[in-house]
């Protein structure tokens, strides 16, 4: 999608694709009902605007993250952080509720962001992340989580 094709579109529209592209990014997942719910649009104006989102970047999305997918939006890694843990929106009093739990989002450095989304997926649809760590005492390691600790799944 090119910038001119960003700005041809309305302001609304533009806000609602941008929403799909984070949800489908971050959370792994886009439903239509998903925009029916967070804009009071119609069904059909959500299909609408999915059909238009897979014309402007195709194999972004197809309801769940595409092979391919690259970023149209360019989301400021502090306000990505703000809506994923004070829910997606620009400062009015938000209906749904926070998609990742945060205690203080302000003090974190900026994430890589493909890092962040690879993250905020596992744990929306609660699947285990392998990971790949050095330790100064042990050197590379690697490892699978799944969100819960060692200690609680021994007691």
């Amino acid at each position: 999608m090119t910038c001119e094709q960003i700005t041809d579109l309305t302001q609304p529209q533009r806000d609602r694709l941008a929403f799909m592209e984070f949800r489908v990014r971050f959370i792994g997942e886009m439903r239509r009902q998903d925009l029916v719910t967070r804009f009071g649009i119609q069904s059909a104006a959500a299909s609408r605007d999915l059909a238009r989102y897979k014309e402007l970047a195709p194999g972004n999305i197809s309801y769940i993250l595409g092979p391919h997918f690259l970023p149209v939006f360019d989301f400021p890694p502090d306000r990505l952080l703000s809506w994923l843990t004070q829910g997606f929106g620009y400062g009015e009093p938000m209906r749904l509720k926070a998609w990742v739990a945060s205690e203080s989002p302000s003090r974190l450095t900026h994430p890589d962001l493909n890092l962040m989304a690879s993250v905020t997926r596992g744990i929306h649809q609660e699947c285990p992340l392998g990971i790949e760590y050095h330790s100064i005492s042990s050197g590379r390691t690697e490892r699978e989580c799944d969100g819960i600790d060692e200690e609680r799944a021994e007691a």
